[in-house]
């Protein structure tokens, strides 16, 4: 049985998929805030050597973000970060280096817009926050 579950926009296009790990990890960070108003972002930044992706919980709103919700959490990704994060995925692993994960099938966007994929570990489709 699959863990990850599918989120859409109001008018049910498919843009992200999250795994239940990452929700679960997700709602305990936001219930330890105890601020009803916060979000996950989900964006690209820089990064040495190229962009990679990022994460983090936001109480600031855009008219052009994407929005999307999923079990009480609400998910915006802005409209300059939206191609890259088009069909990502959200993870969360469990290990050594525990932690969130997002990879995307438009890793090729990626490279187009730097002469390198990002840093360490966090290159090429995925990203490590």
């Amino acid at each position: 049985m699959s863990t990850e579950q599918t989120v859409t926009t109001e008018t049910s296009e498919v843009f992200v998929t999250i795994s239940q790990t990452a929700i679960d990890q997700v709602n305990a960070v936001i219930s330890q805030q105890d601020r009803n108003e916060l979000f996950l972002r989900l964006f690209v930044q820089s990064a040495a050597g190229g962009i990679s992706f990022g994460m983090a919980l936001d109480t600031r709103r855009s008219e052009d973000d994407h929005v999307c919700f999923y079990e009480g959490i609400e998910v915006a990704i802005d409209r300059i970060s939206f191609p890259y994060l088009d069909g990502a995925n959200v993870d969360f692993v469990e290990g050594e280096k525990s932690g969130f994960q997002i990879t995307s099938p438009n890793s090729e966007l990626l490279s187009q817009s730097s002469a390198g994929g990002g840093c360490g570990s966090c290159t090429g489709d995925s990203g490590c926050c």
